[in-house]
């Protein structure tokens, strides 16, 4: 559900190459009230894996490349292109990120994460970019908050049943098909997965340098595993760290949309406040236009 929430503006993938840029000052965060000070786990290194020779290999070591990641942020930039409309929208801002192991046993992990967007580019042409711009998702584990500070709107929808979970990057499920900590078994059960070239379906010069220091992981949903809006999805990871940073997908009817992350930043180096993650809305409403949405099971 969360990622048909979020389609309405066509997010999807993730991975590299961007600037960060800086947020116009007419564009402040809405204030939130105030949260404990949080404990920053010590910066951690990812293991550098062995040489990966196949598909298997691969899948197997994404199984665990990210099990000491608890914290992760990046510069983020998400083009789409529309297929039919022959249009290009591309998106810019800062992605953080939050995994935290299940209390129970065997459960999934709690995570959270925020998309703030402040530049939009359309057609394609930096001048034709709106400076005025700002949108921000927010996801807590429960809520899904999509914020305009600019005009001042806030919508605040409970996308998951009361106490369960939900994994926002869940292969075909969530805004971000990257296997990070995902089993291997679940992704074969639904996608036809290969090891591909890294420098297949690379059509962006700017690109092809980092393609080159990445493995590229192929998926193609399964006939038999259910409806599908995607025909494909492409991911690049660095080789050294197994760090997602480019993702490719395409949908049923040729749209591409393309997710690039730069600066990735893990664990303590994240920098990733309390209010960041934080759905909750500002504590004065006053002039603010807010909707909150509690879950429904036909939503």
């Amino acid at each position: 559900m969360l990622a048909l929430l979020i389609a309405t503006l066509q997010l999807a993938a993730a991975a590299a190459g961007l600037w960060l840029l800086p947020t116009p000052e007419a564009s402040a965060q809405p204030e939130l009230p105030p949260a404990s000070p949080r404990v920053q786990p010590d910066p951690v290194e990812p293991p550098t894996p062995l040489p990966i020779e196949n598909t298997d290999e691969l899948l197997t070591a994404l199984e665990h490349a990210g099990d000491n990641i608890h914290e992760l942020s990046a510069d983020v930039r998400y083009v789409k292109e529309f297929s039919i409309q022959g249009d290009t929208q591309i998106r810019e801002g800062r992605l953080a990120f939050e995994s935290k192991p299940d209390e129970s046993e065997g459960g999934p992990p709690a995570r959270r994460f925020a998309l703030d967007f402040n530049k939009l580019i359309v057609g394609g042409r930096v001048e034709d970019s709106d400076t005025r711009f700002r949108e921000q998702y927010i996801f807590d584990g429960e809520w899904l908050a999509e914020i305009h500070p600019i005009d001042k709107e806030f919508v605040r929808r409970q996308v998951v049943p009361p106490g369960e979970r939900w994994d926002p990057l869940k292969i075909g499920e969530g805004p971000f098909p990257i296997p990070i900590q995902q089993k291997r078994d679940e992704i074969l059960s639904r996608f036809d997965a290969a090891l591909v070239d890294s420098q297949e379906a690379v059509d962006d010069r700017p690109l092809v340098g980092i393609a080159g220091k990445c493995y590229q992981l192929k998926l193609t949903p399964r006939a038999d595993a259910g409806d599908s809006d995607l025909k494909e999805i492409r991911i690049w990871y660095e080789k050294d760290t197994l760090l997602p940073r480019i993702a490719r997908t395409v949908n049923n009817a040729g749209d591409v949309s393309l997710v690039l992350l730069k600066n990735l930043k893990l664990n303590g180096d994240a920098d990733i406040g309390e209010a960041e993650l934080s759905t909750q809305p500002p504590a004065d409403l006053a002039g603010w236009n807010y909707t909150q949405q509690d879950y429904r099971a036909d939503q």
